[in-house]
């Protein structure tokens, strides 16, 4: 069996990788933990609906896995909680979002203008919007990114 497809990969050199996603990014995250030098510092998020949800994990780095149960609460809203409490380690951060568009675009947000990780530090991405099949969300997704990516720029110029 293969892993997930995709560009990311963790950086070993980072001083400390965050990994933050719903079930849609399970895959991806169990394979960059396993993909993590031995001791790594990685704080990984990982929002389901309950704890019959959570997967055993396999990695050889220093991984704090939190698992977040969403209960009532809309998608993301754990996660983006529980980044905006993180206190963040010392020294560059690798960090993998992906998820429901949505809370994925808040956490963008929130990195890049809150604490200032640089783009190419990021591997961020809505795999999904509620409310919108998977045909319909990769009709609109390019548009959508755009208009992310602009008013991050208009932020960021302010």
């Amino acid at each position: 069996m293969l892993g997930p497809g995709g560009g990311y990969a963790p950086d070993p050199g980072a001083a400390w990788h965050l990994l933050v996603g719903d079930e849609s990014a399970l895959p991806a995250i169990a394979a960059s933990l396993e993909a993590l030098p031995d001791g790594a510092l990685a704080h990984v998020l990982l929002e389901v609906d309950g704890p019959e949800d959570e997967l055993k994990l396999g990695t050889a780095a220093d991984a704090r896995i939190t698992w977040l149960y969403r209960g009532a609460r809309p998608v993301g809203q754990a996660l983006v909680e529980a980044v905006r409490a993180l206190e963040f380690p010392e020294g560059d951060v690798h960090a993998f979002v992906h998820g429901e568009a949505g809370f994925v675009k808040e956490l963008r947000r929130h990195l890049r203008l809150e604490r200032g990780v640089p783009m190419e530090r990021l591997s961020i991405s809505g795999y999904w919007r509620i409310g919108v099949d998977d045909e319909g969300w990769r009709a609109v997704k390019n548009d959508w990114n755009r208009e992310v990516e602009a008013d991050e720029a208009r932020a960021l110029a302010s």
